[in-house]
């Protein structure tokens, strides 16, 4: 790999994981929450983006590693929005000895305000864009998060 190559790689990283770190931080949850009109943690509000982005059902495994959490973080995080009435176990129409948990039509309506909030908030922040700026960033973004779930996990020095 060119100088060039690795310095614009290098900008890119640095660009990726300051934007993960602001858009998953608490300060940006809450704002994200409070546009939303919802009264959830930061926590809940990634667990339904994630059930969301996920087609409204997951394993509790599986968010637990979405998330980052252990597996009793997770329990109690799941028994919090059944609570709340926005989701719910259901059988794991592979193994009937599983479950899986699902966004109930409270929970779906909550992800649509938290995502209709987020996207407010990425319509300020590129407001004073071109059009054709923000359509490139769109189609970039999506052929890159493409490329890393199919890409080869294989790294160089």
């Amino acid at each position: 790999m060119d100088r060039e190559t690795l310095d614009l790689h290098r900008a890119t990283l640095r660009a990726l994981t300051r934007l993960m770190s602001q858009w998953s931080s608490l300060d940006f949850q809450r704002r994200i929450t409070a546009q939303s009109g919802l009264t959830l943690d930061p926590v809940a509000v990634r667990a339904l983006y994630g059930l969301g982005i996920s087609g409204g059902s997951a394993r509790p495994s599986d968010l637990a590693d979405e998330l980052h959490l252990t597996r009793p973080s997770t329990s109690k995080l799941i028994a919090r929005l059944t609570a709340a009435d926005l989701i719910e176990r259901r059988p794991d129409p592979a193994d009937g000895r599983s479950a899986h948990i699902a966004l109930t039509a409270a929970g779906r309506r909550a992800d649509e305000q938290l995502f209709e909030a987020g996207l407010s908030l990425l319509a300020d922040a590129t407001d004073d864009w071109d059009g054709a700026d923000v359509r490139v960033l769109a189609e970039l973004l999506t052929r890159f998060t493409a490329d890393l779930a199919t890409g080869s996990t294989t790294t160089t020095p």
